[in-house]
């Protein structure tokens, strides 16, 4: 068996933690591209949304490198995601290759399900093995994590331009590597420490923004054109508002955060819309009353759970007498574009403090 994945920020590198840990090799398919794009473009249906796109492209690629089981998630719901992973199966079926596909729910709270069903794929492995090999993947998941929560912050104040990311992307590597607790422990208080040194550039006016959206355009920097490190080199502060660690510890044990979002969302969205469409009416509303700045919403064309968000939102930006931008992408996106928006914002913002 040799295995893949689609990329989505560092779910690569946890789940090639996990497979390898208990002796299965990995493909890696390439980091997403423009080539990437154009296979995911060229084989899927012109209105399936980006993040499909991308997922079509990261199989191709990872296909021809000789792989031969895809890991995918299903899911239920109005969120296309849900048949992403059976209309993949067929598109590339239909293109010739010869693979498995191993297509997992996400727990919904039955993690004792869900390990179960993850279990009767690998029927010869070691349980007390895949235990020790999947808590390891979960340790490094939220060390990387924590990492680029606070790189999101200090790159802001970088002293000079790059060296932050530059740090950031050497710790993630070691990551990677790590064997142990001790060792992720480790690694993850050193790139914090290196980048704080790093990181001095103090302003009289400190600007703070929020990205919400769905969680693919906010996971993988390749779909948003990277859009946080563009936001810190214009001196803001970013807060991310979904990570991949958040989402598989809520889909395992449904913690008080739902609660959280049915509270933030309440007068503006009363029920799930699919997606993460209430996460996003939450999080506005939540970083509106903490007196943020701004709210940039990072969407996918044609993604319905958005969509409906976005229409809310524009209430919320006006109760709260906070600027809120939406940012729509497909394949056609252009960075120049993109990039004249995002700085057109920012000085929105600075003159609404005064500057």
């Amino acid at each position: 068996m040799k295995i893949t994945y689609p990329h989505m920020g560092s779910l690569n590198m946890i789940l090639k933690t996990m497979f390898e840990g208990i002796g299965i090799e990995v493909i890696d398919p390439p980091p997403s591209s423009n080539k990437t794009l154009t296979l995911g473009v060229r084989n899927s249906h012109e209105f399936v949304c980006l993040p499909f796109k991308i997922n079509v492209g990261n199989f191709i690629e990872a296909l021809e490198k000789g792989a031969d089981t895809i890991v995918m998630l299903g899911g239920i719901g109005p969120c296309r995601f849900g048949y992403y992973s059976q209309v993949q199966r067929e598109i590339l079926k239909d293109l010739g290759y010869n693979f498995e596909m191993i297509i997992l729910d996400p727990p919904h709270g039955r993690v004792k399900d869900f390990l179960k069903e993850l279990a009767s794929h690998f029927p010869n492995v070691d349980w007390k093995v895949a235990l020790k090999s999947f808590m390891l993947a979960v340790k490094k998941m939220i060390a990387a994590d924590k990492l680029e929560k606070f790189l999101l912050i200090q790159r802001a104040h970088e002293d000079a331009p790059g060296i932050t990311t530059k740090i950031y992307e050497e710790y993630i590597k070691k990551l990677e590597k790590a064997q142990n607790a001790r060792e992720i422990n480790q690694i993850l208080s050193e790139g914090m420490n290196k980048i704080k040194q790093n990181a001095n550039v103090k302003r009289k006016i400190q600007l703070r923004v929020a990205l919400v959206g769905e969680i693919y355009m906010l996971l993988e920097p390749f779909t948003s054109m990277n859009i946080g490190k563009t936001l810190n080199e214009l001196g803001v502060e970013v807060t991310k508002t979904e990570y991949l660690s958040d989402y598989l510890i809520n889909s395992a044990f449904k913690l008080p955060q739902r609660l959280e979002f049915k509270k933030n969302a309440r007068g503006y969205l009363e029920r799930d819309i699919g997606g993460h469409g209430l996460n996003t009416v939450a999080n506005t509303v939540k970083y509106a009353k903490l007196k943020y700045d701004g709210v940039i919403h990072i969407l996918p064309f044609t993604c319905t759970p958005e969509i409906i968000a976005q229409g809310i939102i524009a209430k919320v930006s006006r109760d709260y007498d906070i600027p809120v931008m939406s940012l729509v992408y497909d394949e056609n996106t252009g960075q120049a574009g993109y990039q004249t928006r995002i700085e057109a914002f920012v000085d929105l913002l600075y003159k609404r403090r005064g500057l």
